[in-house]
């Protein structure tokens, strides 16, 4: 089943300890000048965000093609092994729209370059938080089914992470289509709207979501996100968490 989504941005607006958290900042460390510039930035964000949201079944067995991509994957990766023993999936893309980049672009060119960081920040949080809501969209559409959903998180993966090359966009969004929602992949395979996020929601048992960080490309990863998205589909996702839809459009 193929929707559109409408997105409620209350639930995806960052607080003052995830952007300190993204910048590796000790909570309760903030400056008063700090403060102010997450405040306004947050304040932009609110302003400034249209959150839509795409969602399309899709079949695991068709998933080595999109994985593929241009023959850049690294030679190993968790990516495939998780989708094999899924028991659903479905491609997603999201979006927060123009305005968000453009502001940036324009705080950085009036001068305000501090606020203009604080922004992407922001920016980048709320991406993050968007690509999570879409798996507790899928989790809820996934127990509205006659199917046992009891033992099922939702992960998602995607293109830039794990392996897994970032020009898989290509066919990724070349399946999905998200042209719907304002998406569309430029020739370096980044998605425009800038700060969008795309890729294949997983539903499967938590314990096949786990790996170990001892891949090839492991010791390069700066990010760590795979640790990090683990640690919250262990505590909240795992809860049937209100959903942030307004209404879906189709």
């Amino acid at each position: 089943m193929r929707k559109i989504y409408e997105l409620d941005k209350k639930d995806i607006v960052p607080t003052h300890a995830e952007i300190m958290a993204w910048q590796k900042m000790p909570e309760g460390s903030a400056s008063p000048r700090i403060m102010r510039l997450m405040d306004d930035a947050i304040g932009f964000f609110q302003e400034s965000a249209v959150l839509r949201g795409l969602i399309d079944d899709f079949e695991a067995d068709g998933f080595p093609d999109i994985y593929e991509g241009n023959g850049l994957n690294a030679p190993d990766g968790p990516v495939s092994s998780i989708i094999a023993r899924s028991e659903a999936t479905a491609l997603m893309a999201a979006t927060m729209g123009d305005a968000l980049s453009l502001k940036c672009s324009d705080l950085l060119k009036r001068g305000s370059a501090a606020l203009g960081y604080m922004l992407n920040v922001v920016s980048s949080v709320g991406a993050d938080k968007l690509g999570l809501g879409m798996c507790r969209l899928f989790l809820e559409r996934l127990r509205s089914e006659p199917r046992e959903v009891k033992n099922l998180k939702v992960q998602y993966y995607c293109p830039g992470h794990c392996g897994w090359h970032i020009s898989g966009q290509e066919k990724l969004l070349a399946a999905l289509h998200p042209d719907e929602i304002g998406v569309s992949l430029n020739e370096h395979w980044v998605m425009n709207p800038f700060k969008s996020v795309s890729g294949i929601l997983v539903a499967a048992p938590v314990e096949v979501h786990r790996f170990r960080q001892s891949f090839s490309f492991c010791p390069q990863c700066k990010d760590r996100k795979c640790v990090e998205r683990f640690k919250l589909l262990e505590t909240y996702m795992v809860s049937t968490a209100s959903s942030p839809v307004i209404n879906p459009s189709r």
